[in-house]
């Protein structure tokens, strides 16, 4: 943040514009108000575009981002619309750029950030890719030299430093007969906290949509043979599916690393987090953010502010506690069901659940006081948590690269998801198996390489009594799959959505 504000200084100071893109709206309503604080004695003028500004809000700040009156804008995929032109960009700031939500899932499907460098160069204006933890396909180029690596390794603020980072093991805590969310280091943590008159941050690391099987006792999640992702637990079949390549079993009645019969399915909300919270100690005033405590315009702002003024000294939420917040007073952050989303059938979830971690671990200890961080798991010895809890981005990016390349994941790879939506489901099987049929002919006569995995239905398979199913296209030379595509009619078959380089794959 702090190179944003002194990059946009100099921009400004030149006669330029400034850009600034955050994933979210919460990010984009901190940040605006920041830069507001920071020119707060300068002639600077500063607009916000965010999905919270009325219509008559959103038009003046466009007039005058194209008329040149408006120097700063900070704002959401929003700023990249066809109606905000600029008069003189000099500048473009990518906030948080790791960030999956840039991508966006409905049609055209783009990817924000990108939308953005190539508005950023039809201006010959920089661009500042700005992360704790970059997006891994980033962090490649960057060593190949695409863009240019800069790495702080001091906080800005000055005297504060990484906060200690300890993880716990849950099953010694179900073993100790503790059947809370919250360990017993945890819950000491929150009271000493509470008692010294500074504030905590609960992060409760959700699952997503996917049911998970994990053993209670060694913390084995159960993984497809042929793909390094869990098998996700499908209840109408009883089965366990791969959502890469299909392959399925039963769930097993013991676990088949340690012969456990404490074989579960995992899951937690906030609400319940929330109650068990108010029961820990004396003078702990909790306060909740998630998605029913922020639906109204400007509730992230007002939750923000009531915790900052000290109202309330533990904040509880879902991810949009874990980024962006900087609160001096908060020395200490706990990560409830931290390895969760290290089960999502996903190849990302691991770069997920190692951002998450290391974004949340960032809100402690960012005043003069030290800060502390707990990590409650169940497969505690995962060396991505370990790596997390050590904030070791670059073995962790190390690790995860070699990975896939072996597997052939991006960046080595680009990947492309097709994906049939319609009414019934044995037409939309019938219709995502005749696309594939059609590939693998262009494929024997063209002989360009590339990998087809599918079709298998979606990680949620019906939506509104529409059935989706998946195919995925790995390969080095998408050019000529493109090309087919587009000459094949399959493009204009409305069942059918392409999504190139799709940021979810199931």
């Amino acid at each position: 943040t702090e190179v944003a504000l002194r990059a946009a200084f100099m921009a400004v100071m030149g006669g330029k514009q400034v850009a600034v893109l955050c994933p979210t709206t919460l990010l984009a309503e901190q940040h605006a108000q920041t830069f507001r604080d920071r020119f707060a004695n300068w002639p600077v003028r500063i607009a916000e575009l965010s999905r919270f500004r009325s219509s008559k809000e959103m038009n003046a700040s466009i007039e005058g981002i194209k008329n040149g009156t408006i120097d700063i804008v900070v704002g959401t995929h929003k700023l990249l619309s066809d109606k905000v032109q600029f008069k003189d960009l000099g500048l473009v700031v990518i906030d948080e750029e790791h960030e999956s939500t840039y991508k966006q899932e409905e049609r055209p499907g783009y990817n924000a950030r990108l939308v953005a460098q190539v508005r950023a160069n039809a201006h010959g204006a920089p661009v500042v890719l700005g992360s704790a933890t970059p997006d891994l396909e980033t962090y490649y180029w960057a060593q190949k030299g695409r863009y240019t690596e800069l790495i702080m390794n001091e906080r800005a603020h000055k005297g504060a430093h990484l906060p200690a980072v300890s993880i716990v093991d849950m099953r010694e805590e179900l073993q100790k007969g503790n059947k809370s969310v919250f360990s017993d280091t945890l819950r000491d943590a929150i009271e000493e906290t509470v008692k010294s008159g500074e504030q905590a941050i609960i992060l409760l690391n959700r699952r997503g949509f996917s049911t998970f099987v994990m053993c209670r006792d060694c913390g084995e999640s159960i993984q497809c043979p042929n793909c390094a992702v869990a098998l996700v637990y499908h209840a109408k079949q009883a089965q366990l599916v791969c959502h890469y390549c299909g392959h399925t079993e039963p769930v097993p009645k013991v676990c088949p690393k340690c012969g456990s019969k404490r074989i579960r399915f995992f899951g937690t909300g906030t609400e319940k987090a929330e109650e068990s919270l108010r029961t820990l100690c004396e003078g702990i005033r909790p306060l909740r953010m998630d998605q029913d405590t922020t639906a109204r315009k400007f509730s992230h702002e007002k939750i923000m502010r009531a915790f900052r003024s000290g109202e309330y000294n533990v904040l509880l939420g879902t991810q949009m506690v874990a980024k962006g917040h900087d609160v001096p007073n908060v020395t200490l952050v706990g990560i409830l069901s931290a390895d969760s989303t290290l089960n999502l059938p996903d190849f990302r979830s691991g770069e997920r659940c190692f951002a998450l971690l290391t974004q949340a671990a960032g809100r402690a200890g960012r005043g003069d006081k030290p800060g502390r961080v707990i990590f409650q798991a169940y497969d505690a010895e995962n060396p991505i948590l370990r790596m997390a809890a050590e904030q070791d981005y670059v073995s962790f990016a190390r690790d995860e690269l070699k990975q896939r390349q072996d597997l052939q994941y991006p960046p080595f790879v680009t990947m492309l998801k097709m994906t049939v939506h319609h009414e019934s489901e044995t037409k939309a099987l019938e219709l995502a198996q005749r696309f594939v049929n059609a590939l693998e002919a262009f494929q024997l006569e063209s002989k360009v390489p590339y990998q087809i995995l599918g079709p298998f239905p979606a990680l949620v398979p019906v939506v509104n009594r529409v059935w989706r199913v998946n195919v995925l296209i790995k390969s080095q030379h998408m050019k000529p799959i493109k090309d087919w595509i587009r000459a094949s009619g399959f493009l204009e078959n409305g069942n059918l959505y392409f999504d190139v380089d799709p940021i979810s794959v199931i």
